[in-house]
């Protein structure tokens, strides 16, 4: 099976915008070992028009998913835990609904890994037997936090 990457591409023109947060700066990742300590449901602020795009992903402050893609996550990935997060945009009176996707961590890279002498990785090899059946998770280790997706669920 074919796995990829994902990430927010942050300089689409009219994304959204938080109040709060600098889009261009770090996320954070939160796990299924987190779920514990979050609460269910979240609101965060835009900022600007109200006239910009809400892509079906998004990785800041943390990663979401548009809440139609709930279903088709949860059919591909059973275990995922989401929670709820609500994006306000007050002065124009709109709502998008996202899920905060908590995956699980694997230690899925491969003995045919390779790395440059500095530890960073060269070529990542995914390890089926590690993997098993999940279709979306994030590397354990030094490894790169962005989400790892299936192609079937891509």
């Amino acid at each position: 099976m074919r796995y990829f990457f994902i990430t927010q591409d942050v300089s689409l023109p009219c994304a959204i915008s938080y109040r709060d947060f600098d889009i261009t700066g770090g996320s954070h990742l939160f796990t299924k070992e987190d779920a514990g300590r979050l609460n269910d449901t979240v609101s965060l602020y835009l900022s600007g028009n109200g006239k910009e795009t809400a892509w079906d992903f998004l990785q800041r402050p943390v990663t979401m998913f548009s809440q139609r893609f709930e279903d088709i996550i949860e059919a591909y990935e059973p275990g995922v835990i989401f929670k709820d997060v609500v994006l306000i945009h007050k002065e124009n009176a709109l709502q998008y609904r996202y899920v905060q996707t908590l995956m699980d961590q694997l230690d899925a890279a491969a003995d045919q890994t390779e790395y440059y002498p500095n530890g960073m990785v060269k070529r990542m090899v995914l390890s089926q037997k590690k993997i098993g059946r999940h279709h979306l998770f994030v590397l354990s280790g030094k490894h790169r936090k962005d989400p790892v997706v299936s192609l079937a669920l891509a």
